[in-house]
């Protein structure tokens, strides 16, 4: 079962396994959402702490994170101190650490008053380290006087909840911190949280978050970690080098990028290389305080521009959502004017700024009849807000007029409040123009915006309780929701007219949604739930033995106990199956067979009644190919076989699965005809059906990916020989690396060999069922002797040393015990070197220019393909 993530806090990064969060951009909607009540955290382990190297190894090393971020640049243009507060919001720190001790003042352990905030995990080390850094590069003209304080928010595994992260931030506050660190975050939005970050940017505190990495995890469906995600937190991605960070979180609120994998300070004393945003946070934060000694008295809005403006642009111009405005530069910075209208010229559409979704921008109205205009790209249908604030005290009610794309006509908001218009709109991308408007001071009027969204109801909404639950038709379909209100759950309705199966498939779009399915059978007690994984993650539940009638299904987020609106959506699959009907009988016999088409989208179902029950199909092709026959969906009580028959129904070649196993493969090269196939069990398959997909390869045609490629003519060969085929979408995918189960099957159909395989001593033919008869023939014939062990890892790419081995064996080539060295890596002792000799005397395989074989690089399909040509010379 899942244990759930809702209130937990962990550390977002500088380990191997990464544990990023986040909720959706700033919402605007109902106030009321900010009074919801949390329900009590349930703890989580978080993943044990891995560093990626102790420095001193002979890894590659880290680049000078303090010389891409230009630190000492920045140290030669200040003069004075840098003073004031640090709070490092995290697993504490290694107070007695030597290189550290010095910049510590007073902390708190909000897990325990009676200890101090002694580091149990090394996060929080590894993050005061890299300031500590920052403050050990200062030149002889300025000093760094700045302390930092440990808040131990976090436990030893890295864990807390949104309570101690909301605490930690207040008491940041309260003891007069200048700058806080977040190096950690939550995958949801919550009130508290919104709360305490709104109080810090009055207080006049800069807050600086990881923006995560769950890139590498979820791919498109990581989102911005909580509190990196609100629009006053400066949320920090990863850059490596001067390309994004993959593994980095990427999304509209990123304001800058720092270095990802960087040497930083180990508990316990000594030096690691870690690799995260956690690491780029504090990155920022030591050039904030430079910033700050260069530019005392400004606000954190202010700091928050002036290093947005200084970054280095590193991927797409302007700003993007993998690096925000680019790489943070302390040196450029400090060194900086003050020039908050720096996104000038922005007076067209041609020069607009972007302006990113749960982001903030500064610019100035400088005349009446000036535009400055900005590029929303809005990812939903849905309600786009836009807030102002005249950072001079005035308060007038500027120009905002927003249009698409595609028209210059304006679009009318729906609501004009005090401080902010609202629009309802598609997706796609906007233009908003702004001029300072009339009955405002002369003058320039700096300003403020953010923007806010809240996604459209979906299709079937109102839905949010079984009275208005939508009414779906008893069939096999799918839908999109969204979670666009405060706890909000959408309730379906379907009334099953048989019994039957019935299966529900939640995927979720985004991190930001934990989804949960509940289904009750209308009029009685019964029901059923499933709330397995969690965040982005999907969920099944399914009903084997679903009885007629009415059943009430709901999907919730299960982030929290009543989440806030998410920017997102889940895809629902529904398969309603009504057992005991196979469409195609009676098909018993082959007079009787079903006819099945080559190549079709959707498979053939069909159900075996009993053990007795064949069900026969009947296929016809009209030019010699490469066929291939996959049953799936096989009960794992059930043992199937499938046969193929030729056009007098002579038996040609037959598959069958292990027990356990859900599917059955088989290939086979065949002239053209008309040809049978059928399907049996030995117990019933009637819970649900059996699906069989024919599929077929023309032999003699040209595959569109190897013309021009270096082993076209082998390919083309050996494909003819119908030894290798291509992939349905008409690719040979000549540079993909072969598997040791493909090159065997590979083999076998190259050689033919009479054995018929006896039981393997391999433990593992389980994961390639399908390679598994040829794979017995092969060991029957003691082609397999590169492959020692109880393992064959059939899955594994071969290797040119194994592949030597197999082809040698496969050939009958006579392989000497000792043989001569002939490359430099392959000496006699050498598992390979027998089949290498062979196979170099019969000039069918060659080593490299530097004299090396390298026996273990990964072979090709297309150097396999090579090599079998040569038996056709």
């Amino acid at each position: 079962m899942k244990r759930h993530t809702s209130f937990v806090l962990v550390v977002g990064t500088a380990w191997a396994v990464i544990f990023s969060a986040a909720a959706g951009p700033l919402a605007f909607g109902n106030p009321a959402a900010a009074s919801a009540t949390e329900s009590k955290a349930i703890p989580v382990k978080a993943s044990s702490l891995t560093f990626v190297q102790e420095n001193g190894g002979s890894q590659e090393q880290p680049a000078d994170f303090l010389q891409a971020i230009g630190v000492p640049e920045a140290w030669r243009s200040l003069k004075g101190e840098v003073a004031g507060t640090i709070a490092i919001v995290d697993t504490g720190v290694d107070l007695n650490h030597p290189l550290l001790a010095k910049y510590l003042t007073d902390g708190v352990n909000l897990l325990d008053s009676r200890k101090p905030p002694e580091d149990d995990n090394g996060h929080g080390t590894a993050v005061a380290g890299i300031i500590a850094q920052i403050a050990e590069a200062s030149s002889a003209g300025a000093s760094w006087k700045m302390k930092m304080m440990p808040i131990k928010a976090l436990d030893s595994n890295g864990e807390g909840s949104e309570t101690s992260l909301v605490r930690g931030i207040q008491y940041a506050i309260e003891k007069k911190a200048d700058i806080v660190v977040l190096s950690l975050g939550l995958r949801r939005d919550a009130p508290e949280m919104r709360k305490v970050v709104e109080q810090a940017e009055k207080a006049g505190v800069l807050l600086i978050a990881a923006g995560g990495n769950d890139a590498a995890q979820f791919g498109k469906k990581a989102a911005i970690q909580y509190p990196a995600a609100y629009p006053t937190v400066l949320a920090v991605a990863g850059a490596d080098g001067t390309k994004p960070q993959a593994e980095s979180t990427t999304g509209t609120e990123i304001d800058l990028a720092a270095p990802w994998r960087v040497s930083t300070y180990k508990r316990g004393g000594g030096t690691v290389t870690v690799e995260g945003t956690s690491m780029g946070a504090p990155q920022v934060a030591g050039a904030a305080a430079l910033l700050m000694a260069s530019k005392p008295n400004k606000t954190p809005a202010e700091l928050r521009e002036i290093l947005r403006r200084t970054a280095q642009d590193v991927a797409a111009k302007g700003w993007d959502a993998q690096t925000g405005y680019g790489i943070v530069r302390a040196d450029l910075a400090a060194a900086s004017d003050d020039n908050i209208d720096w996104r000038e010229p922005n007076d067209s559409r041609q020069t607009a700024s972007a302006f990113p979704l749960g982001a903030e921008l500064y610019g100035v109205w400088l005349k009446d009849d000036e535009w400055d205009y900005y590029k929303i790209e809005v990812p939903y249908d849905g309600d786009l807000t836009v807030r102002w604030e005249e950072l001079d005290g005035s308060s007038q009610t500027p120009n905002l007029i927003l249009s698409s794309s595609g028209s210059s006509e304006e679009i009318v908001p729906f609501f004009r409040g005090e401080r902010h218009y609202s629009w309802n709109v598609g997706h796609g991308r906007y233009y908003l123009k702004t001029s300072k408007g009339r009955g405002g001071p002369n003058g320039a009027v700096p300003y403020r915006l953010e923007t806010g969204f809240v996604m459209a109801d979906d299709a079937m909404e109102p839905n949010g309780s079984p009275l208005q639950a939508f009414t779906l038709s008893p069939r096999t379909q799918s839908w999109t929701g969204n979670f666009n209100r405060q706890g909000d759950e959408d309730w379906v309705q379907i009334a099953l007219p048989k019994d039957g199966k019935l299966r529900l498939t939640v995927e979720p779009s985004t991190t930001r949604i934990d989804p949960a399915i509940f289904v009750q059978q209308a009029g009685g007690e019964a029901s059923w739930s499933r709330d397995d994984y969690g965040d982005g993650r999907s969920e099944q539940l399914v009903l084997t033995n679903a009885s007629s009638g009415k059943y009430y299904i709901q999907v919730r987020n299960a982030v929290s106990e009543k989440p806030e609106p998410v920017i997102g959506t889940y895809r629902v699959q529904l398969e309603y199956i009504t057992p005991y009907v196979d469409p195609h009988e009676p098909n018993d016999a082959p007079l009787q067979a079903t006819v099945i088409r080559l190549n079709a989208e959707t498979p053939i179902q069909g159900l075996i009644s009993s053990a007795d029950d064949k069900d026969w199909y009947r296929f016809t092709i009209g030019e010699r190919m490469q066929a291939s026959l996959q049953l799936g969906n096989i009960p794992s009580s059930a043992q199937a076989a499938v046969k193929l028959y030729d056009k007098g129904v002579k038996e040609l070649e037959g598959w069958s699965n292990r027990k356990g196993t859900d599917r059955i493969d088989g290939s086979r090269l065949l002239p053209p005809g008309t040809y049978y196939v059928s399907v049996e069990a030995d117990a019933p398959i009637q819970s649900s059906y059996y699906e069989l997909n024919l599929k077929g390869v023309p032999i003699a045609q040209s595959f569109k990916d190897v013309s021009g490629h270096w082993a076209e003519k082998p390919i083309t060969a050996v494909a003819k020989e119908g030894w290798m085929s291509g992939y349905g979408d008409g690719r040979f995918l000549p540079d993909r690396e072969l598997s040791r189960a493909e090159a065997i099957v590979i083999a076998v159909r190259a050689f033919q060999p009479a054995s018929k395989g006896t039981r393997s001593k391999y433990s593992d033919l389980a994961s390639a069922e399908w390679a598994s008869d040829s794979i017995r023939i092969a060991e029957a014939e003691g082609w397999l002797s590169g492959f020692t062990g109880r393992r064959l890892e059939p899955d594994k790419s071969i290797t040119r040393g194994e592949a030597a081995v197999l082809f040698a064996n496969a050939a009958g080539l006579t392989q000497s015990k000792l043989p001569p060295i002939r490359f430099l890596d392959v000496p006699s002792s050498h598992k390979a070197a027998g089949a290498v000799d062979a196979l170099v005397r019969k000039k069918w395989m060659a080593g490299y220019g530097d004299g090396t074989f390298r026996p273990d690089r990964t072979i090709t399909r297309a150097e396999w393909s090579a090599l079998l040509a040569k038996l056709l010379q």
